[in-house]
């Protein structure tokens, strides 16, 4: 029989600016084997004269490909390389010119790949150099610098162990403890250097960093600026026996040791641990068993709770410590979360400072019925010493209801009291109709001596298969302070490839505002991508970033606001580039007892996006976070370029889980959700996922 597989239909990805996208999946292609038997039945005999005769043996008909007609449908013979392991691979160069305080142009070489070795896990590795030369005679040599990544995940030990390695340009290690759903974590910093987490299911888990830290940068954060320091972490987590089969018990130990931590000026030594202890069972007033798959404090009678004790010395400041502890149960109408914190001044986790000079506690609760969804918050917070910001008081709520099923109205309400006072409310429409769906929402803020009135209205717009449209209008007005004056704030993000055409993609994102003062700014992304072969790509995008986007009002809790980075003024710049991709993946994964020898592969993209709004779905006013670490089945990682977004080629078709890491999330932004999703991939599909994460209000 003939061996015959569907021509492979060309798949849509965005290209992105220089050092943007790592694409990490798994290669496999399945050989589709067809064989189509026929036979004439004769008409009824006479079963009066019948005579038995012996049945002619089964021959297979074999289908000759020349017969088949040459339309888009017509079946080809595939060209896959079957032999070895399973591996994909990617390489790309482009071209860049670049123009912001000084100009410069840069030729980068990008290597992403990855490989599947039976009994020895599956390693990925993303690699680029770039050189870059100044248009000016300050630096007429230029630079040249490198950032690289390599990951082995998934290596079987001994005993049930199973390990994961990094080398290269990562994340420090925490314990999963200091990663649970808490307000405060364990923050990670990024380094330049080698870590290691092992475990053993959810029974042990050890983990280790060493490293120089520093900060990815440059165009699509390709390059990693070395700050001089040394960080050194280790930790362990345990799963403590528990004499009940319906609770469970978990403690965590954390370390870390900096050296050099400088803040531009001086220069200290640091040293942190961080002790965790978590309980999780039936709440005293809980009568329910726990159902199977499902965390206890989601469901109803569950109860969580979780400790934390940090202690911080610094040859600069001395020694500092804090406290928080957090819980979070069910009863049969609302979900509560709730927690105290203290936190004295001066603390830090090596080279990251903490929220300082801080304690108090806090409450939340929730409640959701199939038309009606209500949130209520509550926070009082004061300094630990008598030199500190003072007392400050803080309540929210906030609800929705669904008039019908076109129709949903919501609002919100925020009042800070005692010091920092101020106050806010929003309304909004969600309305849907046949061409889209529509967000109407009126947004008034009071902080200090500053009023701030926003009207605005996102839509996402219902077009032809392989056409997304977004766009967003508001007009702000503010009085007090240096930004008065009113503002017109607009976006638009969609992509486009013509169903004729499907070897061209259009993808665009840009936001502005302009201001009756004079004040612009603007941010966009363009890109036009050409594939005339599924391996091969041409890209060429345009990129500019100019002026100060307005920030959308928001009025926080005391907790919130000692989270909060300091916001960094980035320069305006403007860039053109052209990039060429090569795509390509072979061999065939070995089968496992009972298991197919291979299967059909697709593609998984997405991004991750600031969901300013909280509706759970990008807009065009909302922009994607950079450098978020993306996981698929918990063995193969990349990570989010400087729009957001990212990739996984030659995923193999089936049932998967996504998951996004928090370290590189700026608090007090969290993710929606932080268990992982379930996806399908199927064969020669692309499948989208995006993860939104929001503000803590």
């Amino acid at each position: 029989m003939m061996a015959i597989t569907r021509r492979s239909d060309y798949f849509n990805f965005f290209a992105v600016p220089l050092f943007a996208r790592s694409a990490f999946g798994v290669a496999s292609l399945a050989m589709l084997v067809t064989s189509i038997a026929s036979a004439q039945m004769p008409h009824a005999p006479n079963l009066a004269t019948v005579t038995l005769e012996p049945k002619a043996p089964y021959v297979d008909k074999v289908m000759d490909s020349s017969q088949l007609p040459d339309d888009g449908l017509a079946l080809k013979l595939d060209q896959y390389n079957a032999a070895g392991l399973p591996r994909s691979w990617r390489v790309d160069y482009s071209l860049l010119r670049q123009s912001s305080s000084s100009s410069s142009e840069s030729s980068a070489l990008g290597v992403t790949g990855f490989i599947d070795i039976p009994n020895y896990g599956s390693a990925s590795v993303n690699a680029r150099l770039n050189q870059q030369r100044f248009l000016s005679s300050q630096n007429p040599a230029g630079l040249t610098d490198r950032s690289w990544r390599l990951d082995l995940r998934g290596v079987p030990l001994n005993d049930g162990w199973l390990a994961n390695y990094s080398l290269g340009t990562i994340n420090t290690t925490n314990t999963s403890l200091a990663r649970s759903q808490s307000r405060i974590s364990l923050p990670s910093a990024q380094i330049r250097g080698v870590g290691g987490q092992w475990y053993r299911g959810d029974l042990a888990e050890i983990n280790a960093s060493t490293g120089t830290t520093g900060l990815v940068t440059g165009p699509g954060f390709g390059s990693f600026e070395t700050a001089g320091s040394a960080l050194q972490t280790a930790g362990v987590k345990l799963k403590i026996p528990s004499p009940s089969a319906s609770s469970r018990q978990d403690a965590a130990v954390q370390v870390i040791q900096g050296n050099n931590i400088t803040d531009g000026i001086t220069s200290q030594s640091t040293r942190g641990l961080a002790m965790s202890y978590a309980w999780e069972g039936s709440a005293p007033w809980g009568q329910t068993s726990k159902p199977q798959g499902m965390m206890n404090a989601d469901r109803v009678g569950g109860l969580r709770v979780q400790a934390n004790v940090i202690t911080s010395s610094s040859s600069k400041d001395g020694q500092a410590n804090g406290l928080w502890a957090d819980a979070a149960w069910r009863n049969e109408s609302w979900r509560n979360t709730a927690g105290a914190y203290r936190f004295e001044p001066n603390l830090r986790w090596g080279a990251i400072v903490l929220a300082s000079d801080l304690q108090g506690f806090y409450w939340r609760g929730d409640r959701s019925t199939r038309d009606w969804q209500f949130g209520a918050s509550a926070e009082l917070s004061d300094s630990v010493t008598t030199g500190g910001a003072g007392r400050s008081a803080f309540v929210s709520s906030s609800g929705n209801y669904r008039i019908n099923q076109r129709n949903s109205i919501g609002a919100a309400l925020n009042i800070r009291a005692i010091s920092n006072r101020g106050a806010s409310v929003s309304l909004n429409w969600l309305q849907s109709d046949d061409s889209g769906q529509s967000q109407w929402k009126g947004e008034f803020a009071r902080t200090g001596l500053v009023s701030t009135t926003r009207l605005s209205l996102d839509r996402s717009w219902n077009l032809d298969q392989g056409t997304s449209l977004s766009t967003s209008l508001a007009r702000e007005h503010t009085s007090g302070g240096d930004d008065t004056g009113k503002t017109w704030i607009w976006g638009v993000l969609g992509s486009w490839s013509p169903l004729d055409y499907s070897e061209w993609s259009l993808d665009a994102a840009i936001r502005g505002s302009n201001n009756n003062n004079g004040r612009q700014s603007v941010n966009a992304n363009i890109g036009v991508i050409w594939q005339p072969q599924s391996a091969w790509s041409v890209a060429l995008r345009y990129a500019e970033s100019q002026g100060k986007e307005p920030v959308t009002p928001l009025l926080a809790s005391a907790l919130s606001t000692a989270l909060q980075p300091a916001v960094l003024n980035v320069p305006g710049n403007r860039s053109m580039q052209i990039l060429f991709t090569y795509t390509g993946r072979a061999g065939m994964a070995n089968a496992p007892l009972g298991g197919a020898p291979g299967a059909g592969a697709g593609n998984l993209n997405g991004t991750v996006f600031f969901d300013a709004n909280a509706n759970g779905r990008r807009d065009a006013s909302e922009s994607g976070v950079p450098g978020v670490t993306v996981i698929v089945d918990r063995r193969y990682v990349t990570r989010t370029d400087a729009q957001g977004r990212y990739e996984f080629v030659f995923l193999a078709a089936g049932a998967h889980i996504v998951e996004i890491s928090s370290d590189n999330i700026p608090l007090p932004w969290t993710p929606v959700s932080r268990d992982p999703v379930s996806i399908g991939v199927l064969v020669r599909e692309t499948v989208s996922q995006d993860f939104a994460v929001q503000r803590d209000r």
